[in-house]
């Protein structure tokens, strides 16, 4: 499962429950404001990367928009991509945390040259972005769509799309797609927690990462819940420990068609995987391409 973090407060501790100093990062808040632990859990995730670089290879956009673009894991690979095949080649990503936009900062900094001037990182929200200029393919990728919890940020998040896009121009999402072995789990009065990152080494100075998690779903709101508890040991004996909440909304297929069409949207190529599978009941995700179609309802 795939995860970014939205503002739940958080806390590292020591082995005897007190505050930690871990060098240069002292304080682990909520990860979506702490980009070391943000990209410690989720900057190796590479599973999407060559999704991603093929769908620009075979768009061939001028101008990308990402959005939710945290700290450039997906944008920098898409730059190299889209300049590989024109040098005029522009990429703007935004997020909504300047946290992790300065460490994607950072990131663009030691790019090289043609990456760095391709490539422009700016703070903004997916309800109400503006940018300059009309762009020929947007992403939304790693579930950022399923951080617009209410109908008015949702539909408010695809007119702007809608208004950005060049004639032509796409919306590419990548969205995990609810299944009710999934949701009745998360509904069970018994909490069932679950491992989803144990890893040995993740970084230098890093022996452990463990990150374990529970899941509660509200089928009123479609709002699903994820209780996680995050572990790192470090190879000097020191431990961390700290949990925080992910909360998330669950979209389905004919809802998002709605909501697609209310904007004035339509999914055409559909994937139900990163291998490019069918879209279809069985699958996991949504790996929509999105086309413009005529006036907003």
């Amino acid at each position: 499962m795939t995860t970014m973090y939205d503002a739940a407060e958080s806390l590292a501790t020591d082995s005897d429950g007190g505050t930690m100093q871990t060098g240069e990062h002292t304080e682990v808040d909520a990860l979506w404001r702490n980009a070391w632990a943000y990209d410690l859990e989720d900057g190796q995730f590479a599973a999407d990367i060559p999704y991603w670089r093929g769908l620009v290879e075979r768009a061939r956009p001028k101008r990308v928009l990402e959005m939710a673009c945290g700290t450039g894991r997906i944008t920098l690979p898409l730059a190299e991509t889209g300049l590989a095949q024109d040098p005029a080649f522009e990429l703007v990503a935004f997020d909504y945390s300047p946290n992790l936009l300065t460490r994607a900062d950072e990131k663009l900094a030691a790019a090289e040259p043609g990456i760095q001037q391709a490539v422009t990182f700016r703070e903004a929200d997916m309800r109400t972005f503006d940018v300059d200029g009309a762009f020929d393919l947007v992403i939304c990728g790693f579930n950022g769509l399923a951080y617009l919890h209410t109908i008015d940020d949702q539909l408010a998040c695809l007119a702007n799309v809608r208004r950005h896009l060049a004639p032509g121009g796409r919306l590419a999402i990548d969205l995990v797609m609810p299944h009710f072995d999934f949701l009745a789990e998360a509904t069970s009065p018994v909490p069932v927690v679950r491992m989803d990152v144990d890893e040995v080494a993740p970084e230098p100075g890093i022996a452990r990462l463990r990150r374990t998690y529970s899941d509660s779903y509200d089928p009123a709101s479609q709002t699903l819940t994820s209780a996680y508890t995050h572990e790192v040991y470090h190879d000097d004996g020191r431990q961390q420990r700290w949990a925080d909440d992910l909360t998330w909304h669950m979209y389905f297929p004919n809802e998002l068609e709605m909501l697609l069409r209310q904007a004035g949207l339509a999914a055409g190529e559909r994937h139900g995987d990163y291998r490019q599978a069918p879209w279809g009941p069985r699958s996991r995700q949504y790996l929509w391409v999105i086309e413009a179609t005529g006036n907003a309802s």
